[in-house]
């Protein structure tokens, strides 16, 4: 996509790759991978900042990366968080560097397809603070058209991220346990399953056990892996801990899905 604005991306996983596809000209920066490129992003007008935010046992969400990212910035910029980050994170970041204009855009995309799904995206979701609501708009328009986009403050679309994850590996969870009274019963899974998700309310996702359902490829484990799932999910309960909310249900889930993980695939 061609814009007169200077763009900018700041991480080198998988997100930021996948953001390159739309922004084939965009100048990109790490720590390891693009470290040459630092004078070229702190011109940038809008950065993208797609870090990685780990989880740390008993602290919760590592933001230490997107923090660190603004010593880049050398001018006012649209700083567009991309990574995912516990809610009320960007309105505080917006406090921190007020000097810039944060807005917070989540991804909705499986490492799998990760091109095609930022290209062609169900949602397009953009998160404002009081500061960059002037700019919203904008942002949105440099942005890949979705069927439902919404504009909302930055705090309800970081939550709109978490809930979109916890409920994905809540699902899995789910369909694990259909499965093991599928086979205790005797009946075929695969048969009760494709005739569940025929309901669009149910849905077609997520309900895999053993393949991953966009390229067959067998999964390492049972239950919900890889880099997001299982760090958001504790996360988000580490966050609700910290306000007082007991996600009684996503502990299970969480629970459950680390005895998952050490089953055979049978």
């Amino acid at each position: 996509m061609t814009t007169q604005y200077s763009i900018g991306i700041i991480g080198a996983g998988t997100v930021a790759k996948a953001m390159t596809s739309v922004f084939p000209d965009a100048v990109l920066w790490s720590p390891n991978t693009y470290a040459a490129n630092r004078e070229k992003i702190a011109g940038c007008d809008i950065v993208f900042l797609c870090p990685p935010t780990p989880h740390v046992p008993g602290k919760g969400c590592d933001i230490s990366a997107v923090e660190e990212a603004f010593a880049l910035l050398k001018k006012p910029t649209v700083v567009i968080i991309r990574s995912t980050v516990p809610p009320g994170t960007t309105d505080k970041l917006q406090k921190k560097f007020p000097g810039h204009k944060l807005l917070f855009n989540p991804e909705f995309l499986s490492e799998t397809t990760a091109v095609s799904d930022t290209q062609s995206p169900f949602r397009q979701i953009i998160g404002y603070t009081k500061e960059s609501y002037s700019i919203a708009g904008v942002t949105r328009d440099l942005l890949p058209m979705a069927s439902y986009t919404r504009l909302m403050p930055s705090t309800e679309a970081e939550l709109v991220k978490y809930w979109s994850n916890t409920f994905y590996a809540t699902k899995v969870v789910f369909a694990n346990q259909m499965y093991d009274l599928c086979r205790k019963m005797g009946i075929d899974y695969d048969t009760v399953k494709e005739s569940a998700r025929a309901d669009a309310r149910v849905g077609k996702w997520h309900l895999e056990i053993f393949t991953n359902l966009f390229n067959a490829a067998r999964k390492e484990h049972r239950g919900y892996g890889g880099k997001c799932l299982p760090k958001d999910t504790k996360n988000l309960i580490q966050f609700g801990d910290e306000i007082g909310v007991d996600l009684k249900l996503l502990k299970k889930a969480d629970e459950i899905n680390e005895r998952l993980k050490s089953k055979s695939r049978n």
